[in-house]
């Protein structure tokens, strides 16, 4: 949904997307491709400063399962069940999207964790009632809104200080050779898990391919190498070689105790498989599973003599196939894209290790980022 507000000075557009974190995920590939074409022929910054406002929206995995219910699902506040809740890394649990973007910037913006965020423990009927005026209404008062068309336009009125999410790129590499770049803001799936949500995502077909546990997951022989997150703030590689099902990368947001970390870094989690049965008279089975979790900056995995799938956002349209190579690391800023630079004024070059030299997606809220 968009708004245009227009002053003295410069335009505002405001930019208010619903969704889960699969939404908040196209919205930064958007935002990553304006920024990218905006640095080389700026049309649209030039004239309007945009916002950008969340509103966090469960998806509901409680209908029936059909294409469209699976590609374009109708997400509905407070109807999610219990066991989809925010966070659960189970199998049942990947059918609908988190919402852990929204809960970070909860984390960092209390008016925002009680107002914005608290909208989705409130069923639709709720949603929906008019809030009781104080006094009787006068006959040229306007008419009163529902509470969530109320809250949220306050939310857009006057919520001004922008939390920044950085945004994360994976250069992939295909098995005949093809290069390709993406972006991500919450999350990179590969292996197993991915596989396993393109099933689920081709709707009636899922039943006839069948989805299995990692139990039953084909292993793949990987070689990882992961820069690991120090308290100094200094670079420790690690490369290692691992027979896993699947390896997962995520936003690190959950607690408060991450927000003091002035360097953001991504969750490694890899389910290893550490032993497997192997016999001629039953089907294979990975009998014993490891998963063990790491912080890290930058990841860079290959596939031996093997290929995966690679899922961006937990969106089922952003799946990548017959991947052999997958390196991630954090998003910069585009050259050209300083406003100084643009209207042609001498701009020293940046060191690309500068923190303002990052590519961040900005979210407008009340406190703003913690200093």
């Amino acid at each position: 949904f968009l708004s245009y507000d227009e002053d003295a000075k410069a335009g505002t557009l405001r930019v208010v997307v619903f969704g889960s974190d699969r939404i908040s995920g196209k919205v930064a590939r958007a935002y990553s491709d304006l920024r990218l074409k905006e640095s080389s022929c700026p049309s649209l910054t030039r004239y309007f400063r945009l916002q950008f406002f969340y509103v966090p929206v469960k998806r509901s995995c409680a209908a029936p399962s059909t294409p469209q219910m699976h590609h374009h699902p109708s997400p509905a506040l407070g109807d999610t069940p219990p066991r989809a809740q925010v966070g659960e890394p189970s199998l049942a649990g990947m059918e609908s999207s988190t919402n852990d973007i929204s809960h970070y910037i909860g984390l960092l913006d209390p008016w925002y964790e009680r107002n914005v965020l608290g909208l989705m423990n409130l069923p639709m009927d709720v949603l929906c009632q008019c809030a009781k005026p104080e006094a009787e209404p006068q006959e040229n008062c306007p008419e009163q809104l529902p509470i969530l068309a109320d809250m949220i336009l306050y939310y857009c009125r006057f919520a001004t200080r922008p939390v920044l999410l950085q945004l994360y790129q994976t250069e992939l590499t295909f098995i005949g050779g093809e290069k390709r770049t993406e972006v991500f803001v919450h999350s990179l799936e590969l292996g197993h898990s991915a596989a396993t949500r393109a099933i689920k995502a081709s709707g009636p077909g899922s039943k006839r391919l069948g989805i299995d546990g990692d139990r039953e997951a084909i292993p793949l022989t990987l070689q990882i190498a992961y820069s690991k997150t120090a308290a100094s703030g200094r670079s420790h590689w690690n490369d290692v070689e691992k027979v896993c099902t699947s390896v997962n990368l995520s936003k690190a947001c959950r607690k408060h105790e991450e927000l003091a970390s002035k360097t953001e870094c991504l969750n490694l989690t890899m389910t290893e498989v550490v032993k497997r049965q192997n016999s001629k008279s039953k089907k294979s089975f990975n009998q014993q599973i490891s998963v063990s979790q790491i912080k890290v900056d930058k990841v860079q995995i290959i596939g031996i003599q093997s290929s995966f799938a690679v899922c961006l956002d937990q969106d089922e349209q952003k799946i990548l196939q017959s991947v052999t190579r997958c390196e991630i690391s954090v998003c910069y800023k585009p050259r050209d894209s300083d406003p100084l630079a643009l209207r042609g004024s001498p701009v020293p070059p940046q060191d690309p290790s500068e923190f303002h030299s990052l590519l961040c997606l900005p979210i407008a809220t009340f406190s703003g980022a913690l200093s």
